[in-house]
């Protein structure tokens, strides 16, 4: 015996539609779009493309700006002697957009380097020195294997270099003020002893 249900009886005559219910319903009379919406529409379309393109141009421009900004801090890492002691010649620099984020300074930026000698991560302040330059000036290199390196952001004798020279600087200009009031006090005096 099989295990499917019985047939079905056969539908009565009553049931069974006939040539002349089987005509189409009547189309429906279709509303034309007034020119307001059209023009709706249209200014929605436009809004739209504008909008995209803006978006568009918007994403290019913050590319190349990042991109920019990270061949100048590559440069500047790579004539860093401990990045070249400890890292090498730079292969991959990536900017790390997470730790970045939540660096505490506005200027600070973290970048994850791989190079010739070793690989790890560069958590540093720049400073933009003008449009072609941007200047490490403080900073830490943290290497995959726990260890920690400071950045300078000169080498000592060029700060005391510095440093002397706005202060020769400073003492010859304090010198010349004196020297011209002491002048213009012995003139006046000069007058007065004639007089």
């Amino acid at each position: 015996m099989s295990s499917l249900p019985p047939p079905l009886p056969p539908l009565s005559p009553a049931a069974m539609p006939t040539a002349t219910s089987a005509a189409p319903p009547a189309p429906a009379a279709r509303k034309k779009l007034s020119s307001v919406a059209i023009g709706l529409i249209g200014v929605l379309a436009c809004a739209t493309l504008f909008g995209i393109v803006v978006l568009a141009a918007s994403v290019w421009l913050l590319g190349i700006g990042w991109s920019l900004f990270t061949d100048q801090a590559r440069t500047a890492l790579q004539a860093d002697a401990v990045v070249q002691e400890h890292i090498g010649q730079i292969h991959t620099m990536r900017v790390d957009l997470y730790r970045t984020s939540l660096a505490q300074g506005s200027e600070e930026f973290v970048f994850n380097v791989e190079g010739d000698r070793g690989a790890g991560r560069v958590q540093a302040t720049w400073v933009s020195a003008d449009s072609e330059q941007e200047i490490l000036t403080d900073g830490e290199l943290i290497m995959r294997d726990g260890r920690h390196f400071a950045l300078p952001a000169a080498d000592d004798s060029e700060l005391e270099t510095e440093t002397e020279t706005e202060t020769e600087s400073e003492i010859e200009t304090e010198s010349e003020i004196e020297t011209e009031s002491e002048m213009q006090t012995d003139a006046g005096t000069s007058l007065e002893e004639r007089a």
